[in-house]
This record gives structure tokens, C-alpha cells and sequence, in this order.
């Protein structure tokens, strides 16, 4: 279910977060909340002496239903969303419309206008492995601020002048047979440059 909402910023000085619930807010809630009683939802505290142990499978997707995202008219993974500077965005429109674009349904889509200017380089995830990481026969698993990307890495974008500080954690696991590198791609938002700050100073 959606609302028919348009969405014009000239200007975007809010962090993209804030702009993926915005934009999102109803393409997927409202669906998502069909047939759900509204009301509070009461967990029982956590203490020591529990005797079971909870398990948590974590969904790093936004949502089942995902939009199509253009960047500049161009078809992008949701993940740039994730590293691109919101200062570099001139204006966004979100279109409740739904399109399949090879043979793939998007729920909505959202159209993304950067500003023209030099203050950004967008290069594929695989693009960026081979410009700044070392070579390894190690599995690489990228993540942006901690989330696991789960896209396909040679059409995922992100923006390389946004990055702050990239992490390689090599995991090797003989018995096993594992072998990863998880390469974390810390970005350059308010939160990581201020804890960046805080342990330099420590």
C-alpha cells in the first residue's frame, strides 16, 4: 500500500538516513503493518539467571519490497545510498509507480540528482577493492558502517570521497575452510568522524 507523496530538495543537509525514512516510510509500512493489531509490545526483562538463549537472525535489507533506485537516470544498488554524501545531492523524487526492469519488480522508485561538481567519485565496490585494498585469495565480504552488503559487488556504487577509513579484518578458520576478509568501509558522517576524533585524542 502506498501514499501518492512527491518528494523536491534542493538542498539536502540531513542525513541520509533520515532520507531513506522519509522515502520509504510509505512505500513499505503500511503493507508491512496489514493485519497487525496496533498497540504496545510488552518483552519480558532480561536478567542473568535465564536459562534460554535467544537467537536473532539480522536482516540487513530495508525492506522485502525494495524500490528502484536512479542515480543521475541510472539504474544503482540501494547501497549507495549508504556512502554517498548528502551534500552532493541536488534533488530527489519519489514515484509510487511500481516497474520491473529486467524481469526484476521494484516496489516504487526513487530518483536521485547529484549536483554537478568534482566533490565526488562513484566506482563499484570490486573497482574500489582493486584501487586501495591489498591483494588476498581471501573471500571478501564488504560492509559500509558495519552492515554486510549483499549486493552484487561490480554494480554496487559508492562514493569514494566519502569514504573516512576502510578496515580489512582477514578471517582464516583452517579446520574450517575459511578464509574471508571482511572490508569495512567507514564513511564520513557526523558519528564516525567524532568517534575518529575521540580516539585519536585518547
Amino acid at each position: 500500500m502506498h501514499y501518492l507523496y512527491k518528494i523536491k530538495i534542493q538542498l539536502l543537509k540531513m542525513k541520509i538516513k533520515l532520507l531513506i525514512a522519509i522515502a520509504f516510510l510509505s512505500i513499505t509500512s503500511f503493507g508491512q503493518l496489514t493485519g497487525k493489531v496496533p498497540g504496545l509490545n510488552i518483552t519480558k526483562p532480561v536478567t542473568v539467571n535465564d536459562t534460554v538463549i535467544k537467537v536473532v537472525y539480522k536482516n540487513n535489507k530495508i525492506s522485502k519490497n525494495p524500490p528502484a533506485v536512479f542515480f543521475n537516470s541510472k539504474l544503482v544498488s540501494f547501497d549507495l545510498l549508504k556512502t554517498i554524501n548528502p551534500e552532493s545531492i541536488a534533488t530527489v523524487n519519489v514515484i509510487k509507480r511500481d516497474t520491473i526492469i529486467d524481469s526484476v519488480k521494484y516496489y516504487g522508485q526513487l530518483y536521485i540528482q547529484g549536483k554537478i561538481t568534482n566533490n565526488h567519485n562513484y566506482m563499484s565496490l570490486n573497482e574500489f577493492k582493486l584501487k586501495y585494498i591489498s591483494p588476498s585469495d581471501n573471500f571478501p565480504v564488504f560492509q559500509i558502517d558495519g552492515n554486510i552488503v549483499d549486493n552484487d559487488y561490480d554494480t554496487c556504487l559508492v562514493d569514494e570521497k566519502y569514504i573516512l577509513k576502510v578496515i580489512v579484518t582477514p578471517i582464516e578458520n583452517t579446520k574450517q575452510k575459511i578464509k574471508i576478509d571482511f572490508i569495512n568501509l567507514l564513511t564520513k558522517s557526523a558519528k564516525n568522524i567524532e568517534e575518529s576524533n575521540q580516539i585519536i585524542i585518547r
